[in-house]
């Protein structure tokens, strides 16, 4: 984030630990707990922040009560430079325009919400469907396994010659992921976690096991 937004606004842009400094706008990146508010509110409290900006992944109505903007983040770990330059960031809750405003000056594509809820749900949504299509490959891939049948046949060639057909015909609404086969269970730090803040069936299969 430091790298994005510098380059618009190098002398305002700096990490606040162990920095002793006050800060107009507080932008707060680390992983949820069930402390998430208290701390954020001691910073915000800490160092004068008037707005504060949640990158978080949050449960849907963390920010919204306490007058935070939220704007998830999106791209693959460790690389988040190059990917918050090209996703359009999205802004959500009272100051969300206020907020948005940095990355715009720094050549960022953004929309604004009215609610901070709606982004913080949207970002544990992507992480879910996410999460549900790895599931749906493993779940092929080991049936054909047990099958004796040829799973880069059934799961990757037939996906990759359906989307080609609506493709062509310009259906790009039927296409489809078409994900790498990686075995064991669903790695990283974010998808299984962050997909056990929302409460939905649909979540439950993410954050469960294989052999659940």
């Amino acid at each position: 984030m430091h790298a994005v937004l510098s380059c618009a606004h190098d002398a305002l842009i700096r990490d606040i630990e162990p920095v002793p400094v006050g800060a107009e706008v507080l932008h707060v990146c680390f992983p949820w707990s069930e402390d998430f508010a208290a701390q954020v509110k001691a910073y915000a409290d800490e160092h004068g922040a008037g707005l504060v900006v949640v990158h978080s992944t949050v449960p849907p109505g963390t920010c919204d009560p306490h007058g935070w903007v939220h704007s998830p983040v999106r791209g693959r770990h460790p690389h988040l430079a190059p990917a918050l330059r090209a996703f359009i960031k999205h802004f959500g809750g009272h100051h969300a325009a206020e907020a948005a405003q940095a990355w715009e000056d720094a050549g960022v594509r953004t929309r604004v919400h009215t609610l901070a809820a709606d982004t913080e749900a949207g970002k544990l949504w992507e992480l879910v469907q996410f999460g549900v299509q790895v599931r749906v490959e493993k779940a092929i891939h080991a049936w054909c396994a047990e099958r004796g049948l040829d799973a880069d046949v059934v799961y990757r060639q037939m996906a990759e010659t359906y989307n080609d057909g609506y493709a062509d015909l310009g259906e790009h609404r039927f296409l489809r992921p078409v994900l790498a086969h990686m075995p064991g269970d669903i790695g990283g730090h974010c998808v299984r976690p962050m997909a056990a803040l929302l409460d939905h069936p649909l979540a439950e299969m993410v954050t469960r096991g294989l052999d659940s």
